[in-house]
């Protein structure tokens, strides 16, 4: 397996385990439908929530806080 593709599954496996510790159910993990794909497909009080989980080695052109949406 290459570079990019061990860091993106560690990142989607902390994604996973942090929304499971806050109560979050795991219904599907990089779901496939003809061109599309979700890193994780997760439900909470009777909502879906959709995620796509972007893993990255350095803080040089990053801040958390920018990066998140709710949709």
């Amino acid at each position: 397996m290459n570079h990019n593709k061990d860091t993106g599954n560690k990142g989607e496996n902390l994604a996973a385990q942090y929304l499971s510790e806050r109560s979050y159910t795991i219904l599907e993990r990089n779901w496939r439908f003809k061109y599309w794909e979700v890193d994780i497909i997760a439900s909470k009080k009777n909502k879906l929530h959709f995620v796509e989980v972007k893993t990255r080695t350095s803080h040089r052109f990053w801040n958390a806080g920018r990066k998140y949406s709710a949709r």
